[in-house]
């Protein structure tokens, strides 16, 4: 009986820690060729387990809702982890969304003029020296 409480335990483990351990090997960013086929063959790997064991879950009869949750947790991070590494530029929910007239906040494309501004206001007026950064009206030697 013990053998199979660790048996469930690291199931559910798989499903639950699953697709955030994926999200955080997406983040990991090499030069090497062989460290990223490494990293892309570790990450399938934990994506299919975690896939597989989450749909299995889910489909099972007679379950309570804290179980089908869980389930839907495991699916969700390991699409969010595949589509991350795999299908980054396919944009799938912006397009339904914008048929109905909801537009997503997008990153605004700065001039030369505004390079130390965003939409929010100045990044970084003055440089750590005290010196202005020259793009403050002061000139290119900054205010003394």
């Amino acid at each position: 009986m013990e053998g199979l409480a660790y048996l469930v335990t690291i199931l559910l483990m798989i499903v639950i820690l699953g697709g955030p351990v994926a999200i955080l090997l997406t983040k990991i960013r090499t030069e090497h060729i062989v460290l990223t086929i490494i990293r892309r063959l570790l990450h399938g790997l934990v994506i299919t387990l975690a896939l597989f064991i989450s749909s299995t879950v889910i489909w099972k009869a007679n379950q309570n809702l804290a179980l089908d949750a869980m389930a839907i947790f495991g699916i969700s991070m390991a699409y969010i982890a595949l589509r991350r590494e795999y299908f980054s530029d396919v944009r799938i929910i912006a397009p339904i969304l914008a048929k109905f007239g909801v537009k997503l906040w997008k990153k605004q494309k700065r001039s030369g003029s505004e390079q130390g501004s965003s939409h929010f206001g100045p990044l970084m007026k003055w440089r750590r020296g005290g010196h202005s950064g020259g793009n403050d009206g002061h000139g290119p030697e900054g205010q003394h």
